[in-house]
């Protein structure tokens, strides 16, 4: 039997008018929803379009390793999804928002607060039958505090196995340094939920360069949110503070791990005098023990496997997004592993899905197992 893959990133396409239809009337100036003209499929906020995305932008993949078709077919339909994901060699997923992923813009916590809650209710509904292969990530609202307390217990108590916060917060948000986290923190530590983190999801313009290289430079700055992210985390305390919460990231490329724990051990003893809090763990201990990235396209982080971790990378095809592998996936990683032939089959076999199988506690045989609900 070939080895259990599980992709740490995928998403749902949400259908287009679910938080404008579910968001109460005094709040419809903050509703996501899309819209679309000749070229792109537009996100809206309220009526302002806050992001375009070419309508056929993947279609430049077409003939890569010999695939003629590279159509997404499963986006808004679970039975072409699995048939997607079985042509792509793909056993459980991750799931990411959709359209979701642009809440981070929204600065009224009010509204913030409806729209996870919407969002969460349809993810779980729309799963239902597959919650053993398509793991969703319930958002979390996170300008107050009490807010993100409450939608983790309400959606822990639903049966969510992970929640997701942005990964670049609003002015109106505590930053991920400020010691109010530990209350979301310990709390999924204590239920064994981890958080997941998904670039391009908070309070920022993801395209802020225009003009030669603008493309290439915006996709490859946002590790820079990740670094960020995992430096405030460890340096604050947060994480050390709660040693049994455990954070993912996605879509940020992970090779580059092993050298910011080297990085932020250097500035914790480098500048000792100042450094506070004090941490009971070196920050490289702190991320080797409770921080996951998600491997795309970079053998890079194979190559530094087993100097940051075994259960520090986990692989992901960011379907069905265009950025994404399919349907070429198992292809790429064979000649990611050919790149490094001296990993052994138990490690080849915990990047590929059995890391990511511990961190959400997922059974292979149930997930592999998992079929939609006959109709009754």
């Amino acid at each position: 039997m070939k080895p259990f893959i599980f992709s740490a990133d995928a998403h749902l396409a949400e259908p287009p008018d679910l938080y404008k239809d579910g968001m109460p009337a005094h709040l419809k100036d903050w509703a996501l929803w899309t819209d679309a003209d000749e070229k792109n499929i537009i996100i809206m906020l309220g009526d302002k379009p806050i992001l375009k995305v070419y309508r056929n932008f993947h279609d430049h993949k077409t003939g890569e390793l010999g695939c003629e078709d590279v159509r997404r077919l499963g986006g808004r339909n679970l039975d072409m999804r699995l048939k997607d994901m079985e042509r792509d060699g793909v056993d459980a997923e991750l799931c990411y928002p959709g359209v979701g992923l642009t809440a981070g813009l929204i600065t009224d916590a009010e509204a913030l607060k409806h729209t996870c809650r919407i969002y969460n209710d349809w993810a779980w509904s729309y799963l239902d039958g597959l919650h053993e292969k398509l793991i969703a990530a319930a958002m979390i609202p996170h300008i107050d505090i009490d807010d993100a307390v409450a939608e983790c217990e309400r959606v822990i108590a639903m049966g969510y196995r992970t929640i997701m916060l942005p990964s670049v917060l609003p002015p109106e948000s505590p930053q991920y340094n400020d010691p109010v986290w530990d209350r979301v923190f310990a709390l999924c530590a204590k239920h064994e939920v981890p958080i997941c983190i998904h670039t391009s999801s908070g309070f920022k313009n993801i395209r802020p360069m225009r003009g030669p290289g603008a493309a290439v430079y915006n996709y490859t700055t946002l590790m820079c949110d990740a670094i960020n992210v995992i430096t405030l985390l460890t340096t604050g305390g947060v994480l050390d503070r709660n040693p049994g919460a455990k954070i993912l990231l996605s879509e940020y490329g992970a090779g580059w791990l092993l050298a910011l724990g080297e990085r932020m051990d250097e500035g914790y003893f480098g500048h000792a005098p100042m450094v506070q809090p004090k941490l009971n763990r070196l920050p490289s201990q702190i991320v080797r023990e409770q921080v996951v990235l998600c491997m795309q396209n970079d053998v890079g982080s194979l190559k530094t496997l087993r100097e940051q971790g075994l259960e520090t990378v986990v692989f992901a095809t960011d379907y069905p997004h265009s950025e994404g592998t399919f349907p070429y996936s198992m292809e790429l990683v064979g000649r990611m592993f050919d790149d490094v032939p001296e990993l052994t089959q138990e490690e080849r076999e915990a990047v590929l899905g059995l890391t990511a199988c511990k961190l959400f506690k997922v059974d292979p045989d149930k997930a592999r197992a998992a079929r939609l609900p006959k109709a009754a």
